[in-house]
């Protein structure tokens, strides 16, 4: 008789390892499968980027991750643009969510190119970190101007942004840091976060409605992904430094510590349905719900 094992496995513990490392094979499986020459171009420009940056322009300080994640959301976004024009479809990306995105750079943008408060301390302070974000609403600007009665694109159910966008500038007006001295740019600054809260909103919405993923890539998602996880992470650590002697309060700091990690949640939760569908190779499946 072969003897007992002393340790036994739980079934349930078996079966998790089991479902992760299908979610991972998959994983890899659609990364693979959806790379190509113009995103290997892009990862490499890309990549370059950041090589070249860091050794001459970074100080390879703490604060040059937040330009790190500009870059990689650049990357992203780039990503979705070469996706589109390969498939010659614009599938289920919304374009109300590339709508609140215009906004979102809009008033970070009004806030960085002319204040010092909420940019990296290093030298990619400068430019670097500013210009990502300018290029990254080129292409979110290209997008909205190519999507213009392609019809290809599909129509979504009505979506509050301009109610959305008024309530988080209030909601920054009545509660945001002082890094800027309290001056307008600090509103803006906290509302464009704000506001990014609700960017994944009504991408999700359609994603569920059309039960589909078709026409969004695993690498722009992974992009985005790592993107808000290093903001949060910046923001996590450095959340003292928005409190200040002009605004003691540190009220101002959880309410954007907080938007970062919900923004982290949205983006996690869509990936979780996103591996589902591929490990089942079927149609993305989400629950149904309005917004």
């Amino acid at each position: 008789m072969r003897p007992e094992p002393i340790f036994k496995i739980p079934a349930s513990s078996s079966k998790f390892d089991e479902n992760i490392g299908q979610y991972l094979k998959a994983l890899v499986h659609d990364v693979t499968h959806q790379f190509g020459m113009l995103e290997a171009g892009a990862y490499s420009v890309c990549a370059l980027m950041l090589l070249v940056g860091y050794h001459m322009y970074s100080d390879g300080i703490f604060s040059s991750i937040v330009t790190l994640a500009s870059v990689l959301q650049l990357l992203g976004l780039t990503l979705t643009m070469l996706k589109i024009q390969k498939t010659k479809s614009f599938g289920i990306l919304s374009m109300t969510s590339l709508q609140l995105y215009v906004a979102v750079y809009i008033l970070r943008l009004s806030c960085t190119l002319f204040n010092e408060g909420y940019l990296p301390i290093d030298c990619s302070g400068d430019w670097a970190y500013q210009t990502a974000d300018i290029l990254s609403l080129v292409v979110v600007l290209y997008l909205l101007f190519t999507g213009f009665n392609n019809k290809t694109v599909v129509e979504e159910s009505y979506f509050p942004s301009t109610i959305v966008v008024v309530f988080c500038l209030l909601l920054a007006y009545g509660i945001s840091p002082c890094h800027n001295l309290g001056t307008w740019s600090d509103v803006t600054w906290t509302a464009s976060v704000y506001l990014e809260t609700f960017v994944m909103l009504p991408q999700l919405r359609l994603v569920s409605k059309q039960r589909s993923v078709e026409s969004l890539t695993s690498h722009s998602i992974a992009c985005t992904a790592v993107y808000r996880g290093f903001n949060f992470y910046f923001w996590w650590v450095c959340r003292k430094e928005l409190i200040r002697t002009r605004c003691p309060s540190a009220v101002p700091s959880y309410f954007v510590v907080g938007s970062l990690a919900l923004q982290c949640v949205f983006l996690l939760d869509f990936m979780f349905y996103y591996l589902r569908g591929v490990v089942n190779q079927t149609s993305l499946m989400l629950p149904t719900f309005d917004v």
